[in-house]
């Protein structure tokens, strides 16, 4: 977590990295695949982004706490997130 607080931007998925990084109040852009962040466990850092699918899937989310593998077997909500999406971020 003390190696997050230095950096420009921690890119992360929602898990312990990104509250690591909310902990120490580090830049976070938290990347949601299979989970939401309306589920109540996004970043709280005062620099904060986030970044996920831009269309709706009727499959997402899977499950609370996500998944190892899609049960679907398409990965659509981390697979069709764009590059753009992430490089955005940047410009704050």
């Amino acid at each position: 977590a003390a190696l997050q607080q230095d950096a420009q931007m921690n890119y992360v998925n929602d898990s312990a990295p990104m509250h690591f990084a909310s902990a120490m109040n580090a830049p976070v852009t938290a990347v949601y695949c299979s989970t939401i962040p309306s589920f109540g466990f996004g970043p709280l850092s005062d620099k904060r982004f986030i970044v996920e699918i831009e269309e709706p899937l009727p499959c997402r989310p899977c499950g609370l706490h996500g998944r190892p593998a899609c049960p679907l077997g398409h990965f659509n909500c981390a697979l069709k997130i764009k590059e753009e999406q992430l490089l955005r971020v940047l410009q704050f």
